[in-house]
């Protein structure tokens, strides 16, 4: 018990209680400049979501820092301001990091969602400060207060959402995310606990949740990190090529390995259509070394293109099929009707790619191999396969190793069809 209340006086008086918010305030400006760097590199991207919320959550430390420092020198009253506004801050920096993780460029859910959150916790403020001002001179501590318990509850609630929504969808750095808010809930519940059984946490400040904050804002910073690494294209010389080692790899080594000889090995196994296009998908895309593999079928009037199924390799999930018209995936039926492999890029396909990986969930343009299968029952097939310019130049050794696997998909694609009617 003695090393706990050592732990809890560090984060909550001076001088510790300084180092808690310098390392928040340096976390979350890298996190920060890094995104927005990026964002003004790629406004497209997803780090001008990133930039957003770890923009919003540095203001907020930073007026809490202030505020703290003026307290201390008698020029803020800091029992009154500090408790209410370090919850409503701490609420608002879990909602902005969950938007980051969860919310999409397509979709306004989620910023419907963070608008009606913020408003929320702006009006709880200020009626939690007035409530508070009533109370605050009689010498009780927010943390064992009634007052605290209406913070700590939305919270709770707030991490949990948060979580279980990671784990449903599964965005992209979701590992990461589900380890924060995690630590996240882990503090908040042990603030909770041990301000209703002990008289441990006196004061206003939340010591558990400044502890866990201390490991989660470098672990943001970090995140924002690994995705920029993903977009990084290393150039080496050759002569330097055989001595080189890679930063950042593709999800899948390509190469001759017992992972991609077994991949391979269960095209062929499946005789249900459904299982047999995401062993091909699975085993195209752990070849190639891709993020993702679909397979794609063609209307018989040209109407329109069908992704009938795919892989994700990344998240290790299949991918639901969807349909797009011809006028909007002209370069995906041209790939489909012609011979050989082609490459789609952002550079002459940009508004096809956006619609393709916003489609799969994708968030960043990601170029495109695809190669037509021989004709299946009078249907047109073809195989994709995706991943970041970072990960994969698709050159033609990548082309000639998808053409030598379009017959063998080709073969599997009948035989099931032919199970299916029989």
């Amino acid at each position: 018990m003695f090393i706990l209340n050592q732990a809890v006086s560090l984060v909550s008086v001076p001088p510790g209680s300084f180092i808690y918010h310098i390392v928040g305030l340096f976390a979350l400006e890298a996190a920060f400049a890094i995104s927005f760097s990026q964002y003004r590199r790629a406004k497209e991207s997803e780090f001008g979501r990133f930039a957003l919320a770890a923009g919003a959550a540095l203001c907020l430390r930073v007026i809490l820092a202030i505020l703290a420092v003026l307290s201390i020198f008698g020029l803020a009253n800091g029992n009154l301001l500090l408790p209410p506004l370090d919850r409503a801050f701490s609420l608002s920096t879990f909602l902005l990091l969950g938007w980051a993780f969860l919310s999409r460029s397509d979709d306004m859910t989620g910023d419907i969602v963070l608008s009606i959150g913020l408003i929320l916790i702006a009006i709880g403020t200020v009626v939690a400060l007035v409530l508070w001002s009533n109370v605050s001179a009689s010498g009780i501590y927010y943390n064992n207060s009634t007052h605290d318990l209406l913070w700590v509850a939305p919270q709770v609630g707030l991490l949990l959402s948060i979580i279980v929504m990671l784990l449903w969808h599964r965005p992209e750095d979701w590992d990461l995310g589900f380890g924060i808010f995690i630590l996240a809930l882990s503090g908040t519940l042990l603030h909770l606990g041990f301000a209703l059984n002990t008289q441990m946490l006196s004061g206003h400040i939340s010591a558990f949740t400044r502890m866990t904050d201390l490991a989660i804002f470098p672990m943001f910073a970090l995140v924002v990190y690994r995705r920029v690494l993903r977009l990084t294209v290393v150039i080496v010389d050759a002569d330097e090529s055989s001595s080189f080692m890679p930063l950042l790899e593709s999800p899948v080594d390509p190469g001759l390995s017992p992972q991609i000889a077994k991949a391979l090995a269960e095209i062929g196994v499946e005789t249900n259509k459904s299982a047999a296009i995401e062993s091909i998908s699975r085993g195209v895309g752990t070849a190639l070394g891709a993020e993702m593999a679909l397979i794609w079928e063609l209307d018989p009037d040209a109407l329109f293109v069908r992704c009938i199924g795919g892989y994700d390799l990344l998240r290790s999930r299949k991918v639901v099929g969807f349909t797009l018209p011809v006028n909007q995936a002209d370069s995906m039926r041209s790939a489909i009707i012609s011979a050989g492999y082609h490459r789609l890029d952002s550079s002459t396909d940009e508004a096809e790619i956006r619609l393709l990986t916003d489609q799969v969930g994708m968030q960043y343009l990601a170029p495109a191999l695809v190669a037509a299968l021989p004709s299946v029952h009078e249907q047109r097939y073809a195989v994709m396969v995706l991943s970041p310019d970072s990960l994969a130049d698709w050159n033609e050794d990548a082309g000639q190793l998808l053409l030598a696997l379009v017959d063998p998909v080709a073969r599997v694609l009948d035989n099931v069809t032919n199970e299916g009617q029989s």
